[in-house]
């Protein structure tokens, strides 16, 4: 058996980044774990740390978001210049050397986050009476939930998937629970997946009666929140814990998931705390994010500067040059489909290419939205005709006519929704793992072993060893 040996540091240090409003904190800092989680305000700080950490470029900063993972995708056209930094990542040529050091630094990074959680984690629980009211409560239950939210994408990367030839049994990664210098034995994806759920679920009763984006929410004005309940509907809350959970069950594919996936969908639609973008809403170019229908994103002051103009701007950085041909656009956005509210504000023309234009004004990069809740609930619903409810409530909310799904044509136009959904975000990658498909995304080729394509590599060395 594999097993997975995390280095950690024996106190946590956090690089602390400023950020607007209650995020306003010295880049400078970087306090032991011994020194910040002493007091309320110490673990709020610690919090977003790890916030900080996950808009890195090499997680969903860029790589697990618009480049490398939309890359995996088929997205970007101009990745297949041999001159371009993302050639072999578009080629799943994962032995390259420069795919082996970028990959190793995702999983490197991503379980750095994960350590960070665990110290908060573990200490909170310690450190009881240094909160003000429901501060405790909230806290732990975002963070559990970011733990389960690492994990799952980790696992998404570089495991098999349940509908994979017996990828529930096959062996995946570590789940990281403590902040120890330990080894760590590779779980089955099904392990793996139950321990997320594990966390999820007590994070959902940790939140539930404390979020003011929760089932309470009607208890607050949740316009005038304040200090550590302020910003909510950005941060990992109830409801985005709820969707993750319905994200985790569609994806682990027992065959109760199907009704509970379905039911957490639900729940978070019908919140009503994140609704549907409408044509009137869009009035300027900082609102083409969609940024309301986020039920969970990372604030990125630096978007335009760090992302926008490294990667979907032409200029003597070409070799980072990331934009769709006409024919890609045309499978993405059929021509047919120009009316489409995505089509319209996401994509932009730079000569021949179309680029990414979502990121240009906004300051959010989104991991978990609502429009996916309404695409799960599809997917899941008991009936074709609850199923056409929610796919054609989307559509009218993306400026499309109706459209009559059947069991036979479900996943085709699912994966055409997520396909122009998740543009920019990293998604369609899982979308298409998840099924299984032997094809790959977009450009539709066939391929004899999907393993190849969609279970990226475990690293062989870096700063967290993998020993036979």
């Amino acid at each position: 058996m594999k097993k997975i040996f995390i280095i950690c540091v024996s106190a946590l240090a956090i690089t602390l980044t400023s950020c607007e409003d209650w995020f306003d904190i010295s880049a400078k800092s970087e306090l032991k774990a011994d020194d910040l989680l002493n007091n309320e305000q110490g673990y709020r700080d610690a919090l977003i740390g790890c916030y900080a950490s996950m808009k890195s470029k090499n997680l969903y900063g860029a790589q697990l978001t618009m480049t490398y993972l939309d890359c995996l995708s088929q997205y970007y056209s101009t990745a297949n210049n041999a001159q371009n930094s993302f050639y072999y990542a578009a080629k799943y040529d994962y032995a390259n050397t420069k795919e082996e050091k970028r990959k190793d630094e995702i999983w490197k990074d991503q379980y750095n986050v994960i350590a960070n959680v665990n110290s908060l984690v573990n200490r909170i629980d310690k450190s009881k009476d240094v909160f003000s009211t429901g501060v405790y409560a909230l806290l732990k239950g975002e963070a559990l939930g970011i733990r389960a939210f690492l994990h799952f994408d980790l696992l998404r990367m570089f495991a098999p998937s349940p509908s994979m030839t017996d990828g529930l049994q096959a062996k995946a990664i570590p789940y990281v629970d403590q902040f120890t210098n330990a080894l760590y034995a590779q779980l089955s994806t099904e392990q793996v997946l139950d321990r997320v759920v594990k966390d999820l679920v007590e994070a959902r009763e940790m939140l539930k009666d404390v979020d003011p984006y929760g089932p309470k929410h009607a208890n607050y004005d949740l316009k005038a929140l304040e200090g550590v309940w302020k910003g909510r509907e950005f941060r990992m809350n109830y409801y985005a814990v709820t969707a993750l959970m319905a994200r985790v069950l569609l994806y682990r594919g027992h065959p109760e998931d199907k009704e509970k996936a379905f039911q957490y969908a639900k729940e978070v639609i019908d919140s009503g705390l994140f609704p549907l973008i409408t044509s009137s809403e869009i009035k300027s170019s900082e609102d083409n994010g969609f940024v309301r229908e986020n039920i969970f994103s990372l604030e990125h002051t630096g978007l335009k500067d760090d992302i926008v103009d490294n990667y979907f701007v032409v200029d003597e950085r070409a070799y980072n040059f990331l934009a769709l041909n006409k024919r890609t656009l045309k499978r993405v956005f059929p021509s047919t489909l120009d009316m489409d509210y995505r089509r319209q504000w996401w994509l932009g023309t730079t000569g021949n290419n179309f680029t990414i234009v979502k990121y240009n004004s906004s300051k959010r990069v989104p991991l978990i939205k609502v429009s996916e809740m309404y695409l799960i609930a599809t997917e899941t619903a008991p009936n074709i005709t609850t199923a056409n409810k929610y796919y054609n409530e989307l559509l009218y909310h993306r400026g499309l006519p109706s459209e009559a799904l059947t069991q036979a044509n479900m996943n085709k136009h699912l994966l055409a929704e997520y396909a122009k959904e998740f543009i920019g975000e990293g998604q369609l990658f899982y979308a298409y793992k998840r099924l299984n498909n032997k094809i790959v995304p977009i450009l539709q080729r066939g391929i004899e072993k999907p393993e190849a394509v969609y279970v990226i590599p475990l690293p062989k060395e870096n700063t967290y060893f993998i020993q036979q």
